[in-house]
């Protein structure tokens, strides 16, 4: 904000992440679905660079192109459709997607009604086949590390909407990615749950050497986890502004309650409303 000396800096550029521990890259990158006269730009123009366990944050609304960048880096859309430089750990997006180096948590937590807990959180180590390198910790210590040590015998029914979220949490971090996607992971839950799992995300990625890039329409969300928020315009997607979050970790619920966390929320709230 004008006048503000407020601890965030708001600026046109992307994160800047040294060669030595960029993650991710992106520049001039823009998404296109279809062909000829019925192309459609889904997102355009955008940079961004994430750095060694670095979490940003991407919001804005709806059908601007958060999910579909998303997609784009987990190596999930036609090569066709993807215009630009797109790297991960040096590598294209589905090479990094073979090697494990990524993994990706959605809305909905996708769990086999079939499996156990276990032999869902063991599902890639199945996929992949020998493939990817060998994960340094078991499905019983991943699912301790998310908090859910004796579920492993347990079916998906059996589990809350918030345990569910975590069982997925830890499947996706069996083959230990460097880089983890999630896209609107916490939106199905109520605002309590949503609150504890900020903090026991937070706990868990202080256990990992991974950089997170979150999907959000949660402004509070994208604030308490992120160390920087990139907000993006309306259709065609473009990076309107990106702001670097620099309250001091751990962080405790208790800081959204704080007037420079309202300020912050109040800078995303207006370049959004400028960006429609």
């Amino acid at each position: 904000m004008p006048g503000s000396s407020q601890p965030y800096i708001s600026r046109a550029e992307p994160p800047v992440a040294t060669l030595n521990d960029e993650r991710v890259r992106l520049q001039d990158v823009c998404i296109v679905h279809g062909r000829g006269d019925k192309a459609v730009v889904a997102v355009e123009g955008v940079d961004l660079r994430v750095g060694a366990r670095e979490i940003v944050s991407i919001v804005g609304h709806s059908g601007c192109g958060k999910s579909t960048l998303l997609r784009a880096i987990a190596g999930l859309l036609p090569n066709s459709s993807v215009q630009g430089d797109l790297s991960v750990m040096g590598r294209t997006p589905e090479e990094a997607r073979k090697s494990g180096l990524i993994s990706m948590v959605f809305q909905e937590s996708v769990l086999a009604p079939w499996r156990t807990v276990e032999r869902n959180v063991t599902l890639p180590l199945e996929v992949a086949r020998g493939r990817t390198r060998t994960p340094g910790r078991t499905a019983s210590e991943q699912l301790e590390l998310v908090g859910l040590k004796g579920y492993e015998k347990r079916y998906p029914k059996q589990l809350s909407g918030g345990q569910r979220q975590r069982v997925s949490l830890a499947r996706a971090l069996m083959m230990e990615p460097e880089v983890l996607l999630m896209d609107e992971p916490f939106g199905a839950l109520d605002e309590i749950t949503r609150d504890e799992m900020h903090s026991e995300l937070l706990r868990i990625w202080e256990a990992t050497h991974a950089s997170i890039i979150l999907v959000t329409h949660s402004i509070a969300e994208a604030i308490f986890l992120s160390d920087h928020v990139v907000v993006m315009s309306s259709y065609p997607g473009r990076v309107a502004d990106t702001i670097s979050i620099d309250f001091p970790r751990p962080r405790r619920n208790e800081l959204k309650d704080s007037p420079e966390f309202a300020r912050i929320a109040h800078r995303i709230r207006l370049c959004l409303e400028q960006n429609r």
